[in-house]
């Protein structure tokens, strides 16, 4: 009796049956090479933005910014970059507003919105 009360008492804990879960450790996760990513900061934005570009290495990448009807208001080609890579620019002379950083390669688009106050 003793062994089969402590294998209940033992599955209901394992369960999460008596309204309490064990706790889970979460492992950091680090970016691969693989992994690609777009970071627009700060933002909102007084208008000095920092760009930062992971994961393009050696790739010609089109980086733009669109206002909020889609048209182009900067374009520059961005080639010969290293694992990381970080751009700053003066959106100080546009208007306020809703802005978008469009990043596109070869095989991949990013998209980020830039909120210019």
């Amino acid at each position: 009796m003793k062994l089969l009360r402590l294998f209940l008492l033992l599955s209901f804990f394992s369960l999460g049956l008596m309204g309490h879960s064990l706790p889970t450790v979460a492992q950091p996760t680090r970016p691969t090479s693989e992994e690609k990513s777009l970071l627009v900061y700060p933002n909102p934005s007084t208008g000095i933005v920092h760009i930062a570009i992971n994961g393009f290495e050696g790739r010609k990448i089109e980086l733009r910014i669109l206002n909020v009807i889609g048209s182009v208001i900067y374009r520059e080609t961005l080639t010969e970059l290293n694992d990381r890579y970080t751009k700053t620019l003066d959106l100080s002379k546009f208007a306020t507003g809703l802005y978008y950083i469009k990043l596109e390669s070869a095989n991949t688009n990013e998209m980020r919105k830039l909120v210019i106050r």
